[in-house]
C-alpha cells in the first residue's frame, strides 16, 4: 500500500469573479423585468436579457460545483476533478523526468508564463501555484495546490521523491 505524503481538496472560491457574475445576472434580470413597468421597452430586449441572465446563472452553478482532489503518495500523483467536467489523472514518480514547485504572487495567480507551452495540461482551481511536471515521454503537466509551502515540506520529507524534483 502506498504511503500518503500530501492530500488536498479544492473548489472554485474566487469570490471576486463570483460577485461580478452575480451582479451581472442581477442587472440582466432587472433589464428583463423592465418590460413590465416601462412601456417603451421592447419585448426582444427583455427576452435577450433573460436568456443572458440564465446563461450567467449556469456559469455560476458550473463554477461553484467544481471539486478538485489531489493525493500525492510515494508511488504516484493522483488527481480527480468532479463537476460538469469530470476527469482524473495518475502520474507515477517513475515516469517523471523533472518536477518543479511553482509559487506565484496572489495577484498573478492565473497569469500564464511568458513562454507558453501549448501542450501543457493544466489542472488547478486556484491559479498557478503547484507542481510543474515533465514526464519521460515529453508530456507537460501543471498540477495546482493551494498551500505550496506545505507541499514543499511534505515532499522534503521524502528523500527519493525530492531527488526527482532536484534533477530539474
Amino acid at each position: 500500500m502506498a504511503n500518503k505524503i500530501y492530500q488536498e481538496k479544492q473548489r472554485f472560491h474566487d469570490w471576486f469573479i463570483l460577485v461580478l457574475l452575480v451582479l451581472a445576472t442581477a442587472g440582466l434580470l432587472y433589464g428583463a423585468s423592465s418590460y413590465f413597468w416601462r412601456p417603451e421597452t421592447d419585448i426582444v430586449y427583455s427576452i435577450a436579457s433573460l436568456l443572458l441572465a440564465l446563461g450567467l446563472g449556469y456559469a455560476i452553478y458550473w463554477l461553484t460545483s467544481l471539486r478538485y482532489k489531489l493525493t500525492i503518495t510515494d508511488e504516484k500523483i493522483k488527481l480527480k476533478i468532479k463537476g460538469p467536467i469530470a476527469s482524473s489523472k495518475k502520474i507515477a514518480w517513475d515516469d517523471i523526468e523533472s518536477c518543479t514547485i511553482v509559487k506565484t504572487p496572489s495577484l498573478t495567480k492565473f497569469d500564464r508564463p511568458k513562454v507558453t507551452m501549448t501542450d501543457e495540461k493544466f489542472y488547478s482551481l486556484d491559479g498557478r501555484n503547484g507542481l510543474m511536471i515533465k514526464t519521460k515521454d515529453g508530456s507537460h503537466y501543471f498540477i495546482g495546490v493551494q498551500d505550496v509551502d506545505e507541499l514543499k515540506a511534505a515532499l522534503n520529507s521524502e528523500e527519493e521523491i525530492w531527488e526527482v524534483i532536484a534533477n530539474d
